[in-house]
């Protein structure tokens, strides 16, 4: 057919299209499209950090201790956990993983010279140990073999903050960095009369989960079996890896078995099942509107279709195929879902931008995902212009074959 021909059947199209009809689908297609890019690239931007091996998405570690009342004191009885109680809690659906504090018994004095400005002094001390799973910190220093003179320790980070913003303050003493800190040399004496042994030690790390002083575990058992040779005891304290799905109540399971519990701690959890929710919300309503907008226009050509269907029958008796009747719909449509696509992308680029600013001091992104999910979303756009068109197709044909 001539040139004069497709323009009489594009002339025929537009004149019946409603102009106010295709800029609302044009809107909700950005909007649509806007929120369906933004959600993708902000998942696998963050999805690194979102690994169950992550720092914001890794399982989360609760303490759990029993409730001191005052007729335990009264009589004397110690508020720990027995075996039963221990594989009682291994059976719960969101516990991964538990182990139990181990704490030192017997006497422990720390001994510090003078350095650094600060003045030297000694104290009592406790140890307490977790298996090594739990402890959230990476040091080659943080082991002990039987033999050895220097004992590792980590302590909350913390008690690094009482120490700086709280004693050295009121007693006119000099704050000390992490750094320095765990440089500082002190010396234990362990045991006491004549089974004591002097021990030289120094803090190797911090932690912000656990707040003890921790020792390997390794040392524990063994000083436990040689200071204190006769004395047992039972776990006052457990720690819980629990699942990172979010769907348990923990407090009310903890709150039923009379288990005190720092609430602060199931703050990570509520989190990582928030942002699960967010993200996957996000996804499908942004899904759902590009999925309406697309489809509210196919309907719409197709009762445009419809109401021109004795047009498009003379058309085709005439010469037309079937192909070319269905073209100007088709090019329309694509046009307007390509455009639509098209304005979302700055809108995404910005906000985007404009999220990483906010939270960049917190997670660290090191390559966008922007240009791999527009990528995508072309392949997804190249697969709904193919079914417009079939279904274009197929409406037309049946049309010229009535």
């Amino acid at each position: 057919m001539s040139l004069s021909s497709n323009q009489l059947l594009q002339k025929i199209v537009r004149k019946e299209i409603s102009f106010t009809r295709m800029i609302t689908f044009f809107i909700f297609t950005i909007i649509g499209f806007y929120i369906l890019i933004l959600a993708n690239v902000l998942y696998f931007d963050f999805a690194k950090n979102f690994t169950k091996d992550s720092s914001i998405w890794k399982s989360n570690y609760i303490v759990l201790n029993k409730k001191i009342s005052t007729l335990g004191t009264l009589t004397g009885s110690k508020p720990t956990f027995d075996s039963d109680e221990i594989e009682y809690l291994k059976t719960q659906t969101f516990v991964e993983e538990i182990g139990t504090f181990k704490s030192s018994l017997f006497p422990v004095k720390l001994q510090v010279g003078g350095v650094a400005g600060i003045r030297g002094f000694s104290t009592d001390l406790f140890f307490e140990s977790v298996p090594e799973q739990f402890i959230d910190v990476d040091n080659e220093q943080w082991k002990w073999n039987e033999g050895d003179e220097f004992i590792p320790i980590i302590i909350p980070k913390s008690y690094l903050n009482l120490y700086n913003f709280g004693f050295a303050s009121s007693q006119g003493l000099p704050q000390v960095s992490e750094s320095l800190f765990t440089k500082i040399p002190f010396q234990l004496v362990i045991g006491k009369g004549e089974n004591q042994k002097v021990y030289q030690a120094r803090i190797v790390d911090f932690t912000t989960k656990i707040n003890t002083i921790l020792v390997p575990e390794n040392y524990l058992d063994w000083a436990n079996k040689n200071f204190a040779p006769n004395q047992l005891s039972e776990p006052s304290r457990v720690i819980v890896q629990t699942s990172n799905d979010g769907e348990e109540n923990y407090s009310a399971f903890f709150e039923e078995q009379n288990y005190d519990i720092n609430k602060d701690e199931l703050k990570n959890n509520e989190l990582t099942s928030y942002l699960k929710l967010a993200f996957s919300l996000v996804l499908l309503i942004g899904g759902i509107i590009v999925f309406a907008a697309i489809w509210l226009m196919i309907i719409n050509f197709q009762l445009l279709i419809e109401k021109n269907k004795h047009k498009i029958k003379d058309l085709s008796l005439i010469g037309f195929s079937k192909n070319q009747l269905s073209k100007p719909y088709l090019k329309m449509m694509t046009f307007f879902i390509f455009l639509g696509f098209i304005f979302s992308l700055p809108l995404v680029y910005y906000t985007v931008n404009y999220i990483k600013s906010k939270i960049g001091n917190f997670i660290v992104i090191e390559n966008s995902s922007f240009i791999e999910v527009i990528i995508g979303s072309i392949v997804v756009l190249l697969i709904i212009i193919i079914v417009n068109s079939t279904i274009l197709n197929r409406t037309i044909n049946r049309i010229i074959s009535q």
